[in-house]
């Protein structure tokens, strides 16, 4: 298991602290630079190795990796969650642990690789689990205690060290994360079936004969990549009361430090974890008000205080996090709104069950709320477009009648468009639109009317033309396909040239 050092907290302020970081990494030594450049090391060349299986060149873990490297045993433990990262401790001069770096590698699969049969990614973390360090080489493939090695385990070590499948595994892998079945994915990449690797797989973990393979590590050199910088206090009393999520070691630093950002989320986040709801909105919303840039912090004061607006700022935060979109799709009361915070939860974090469930629950309801809005929004064009033509059409009926009567108080009532001058349209063609061209800067409009007879009329500016019951002119160049009904008023006034009857002024469609 992982070495975990709990002192207190003078011990920790005494000691002389140096920092590193690397991608993911961060690693806080007290014994020394040495010591957290060895670490950082292996950790990185941990990464490049499985990047390089899983197409991913720089490898990231949806929280940061804090590793403390102290020259002292402590209570055992594991690498886990805390405040803002993972974090656990290594003892210098010590080996890795193999637990440590099987977490490791869980945690980058899982960050960086889609979804995979479950026993080949167990495989893959029980596997490099205990690789080893030769310079810029990697070793690995040395076998984990007997009791602990699985068909799992095997089955990734013969894919991996067998020179009959050299670089085939990585082909494997591929086909997994976009979504082909076992069958398939086998025959494609290694050429057998499942069954076929799995007996050789149980056959090889059998005969208890496991080689080693050197893989290319990352071209590092520790003493020139990863350059040191002071850690001063209270980051490594902190960084201890995070291990062992300590409420008294918080209330140590804040009391040294008054209105210590990180103290503050330490103990907001540790009353939140045991249900104390007062006191975690009290320094969960402290340390909010402090400018905390912490993920975990926002998302746990927006379930506390039940405030979205805190939960958009986490997702914000920590853009890879999946909960804050799962906890806002809770809240939401939109179908619509539901679904897409659903599914990005979903696409952040594939392996998550729950997730899935829930979005094929709510995908009924969905398609339920989408088919209603198209029958509302159909319902309300149709009511649109009624009352539109009616008052269009009542409109013109008034016009007529007040003209047909020639009063002059009416006529003086009536409002007339600016380009509405001159004589009503006497002309009136009723039928279908068979034909549109589209001439010189002109249309020319082609309607048939009973027994086939032609009427040509010509359009010399679109936006003159009224159309009644509302909406816009639909005109499309060249024979319609699907000639609509209309009644078009016409200003009479043949053209020889083009060969019309006069010129539009209203159309309906019909």
């Amino acid at each position: 298991m992982v070495v975990l050092i709990c002192l207190a907290l003078p011990a920790a302020a005494d000691d002389r602290w140096v920092g590193f970081r690397s991608g993911p990494f961060e690693v806080l030594s007290s014994a020394g630079e040495r010591s957290g450049r060895e670490a950082l090391a292996q950790l990185e060349q941990l990464r490049w190795a499985l990047g390089a299986l899983l197409s991913k060149p720089e490898p990231k873990s949806t929280w940061p990796v804090r590793v403390l490297v102290q020259r002292r045993a402590g209570q055992d433990g594991s690498l886990i969650l805390r405040r803002d990262a993972y974090i656990g401790t290594l003892v210098a001069g010590a080996p890795m642990p193999r637990e440590w770096l099987r977490e490791c590698a869980r945690l980058l699969i899982e960050a960086n690789a889609g979804p995979m049969p479950p026993g080949t990614e167990s495989g893959l973390a029980d596997f490099y689990s205990t690789i080893e360090l030769r310079g810029a080489v990697i070793l690995a493939g040395a076998p984990p205690p007997a009791a602990e090695r699985t068909l799992d385990w095997a089955r990734i070590h013969l894919l991996s060290v067998n020179p009959n499948y050299y670089g085939r595994l990585r082909v494997l892998l591929y086909n997994f994360q976009r979504g082909v079945e076992a069958e398939p994915a086998y025959s494609n990449s290694v050429g057998r079936k499942p069954a076929e690797i799995d007996r050789a797989a149980a056959a090889y973990l059998a005969a208890g004969k496991f080689t080693t393979v050197e893989i290319s590590g990352r071209p590092l050199n520790p003493q020139r990549d990863f350059t040191p910088r002071p850690v001063s206090s209270p980051a490594p009393e902190i960084a201890l009361a995070d291990l062992t999520l300590d409420g008294a070691a918080y209330e140590a630093v804040l009391k040294r430090y008054p209105g210590n950002v990180e103290a503050l989320e330490g103990l907001g986040l540790l009353a939140a974890r045991e249900n104390r709801a007062e006191e975690a909105r009290k320094y969960l919303a402290e340390a909010v008000k402090a400018g905390s840039a912490n993920a975990r912090v926002w998302l746990a004061y927006g379930r506390v205080a039940g405030d979205r607006a805190a939960l958009e700022k986490a997702a914000q935060l920590n853009p890879a996090w999946a909960e804050p979109h799962f906890l806002m799709a809770r809240q939401e009361t939109d179908p619509r709104k539901r679904m897409e915070e659903l599914k990005a939860a979903a696409s952040l974090e594939p392996r998550n069950a729950a997730y899935q469930r829930a979005i094929e629950e709510q995908r009924v309801a969905y398609l339920e709320y989408e088919a209603a809005e198209r029958r509302r929004a159909e319902e309300e064009k149709r009511r649109s477009l009624e009352r539109l033509k009616g008052e269009a059409l009542a409109g013109i009926r008034a016009a007529e009648a007040r003209a047909n009567r020639g009063d002059p108080a009416d006529l003086a009532e009536r409002k007339v468009e600016a380009w509405w001058e001159g004589p009503t349209p006497a002309g009136k063609a009723q039928g279908r639109l068979r034909q549109v061209d589209c001439l010189r800067g002109v249309l020319r409009l082609v309607v048939e009317g009973q027994g086939g007879k032609l009427t040509r009329l010509l359009i010399r500016d679109p936006k003159r033309v009224v159309v009644i019951g509302g909406g816009t002119l639909e005109l499309v160049c060249g024979p319609q396909r699907a000639p609509r009904a209309v009644v078009i008023e016409y200003f009479p006034q043949n053209d020889a040239k083009l060969a019309t009857a006069g010129e539009v002024a209203t159309i309906e469609y019909r």
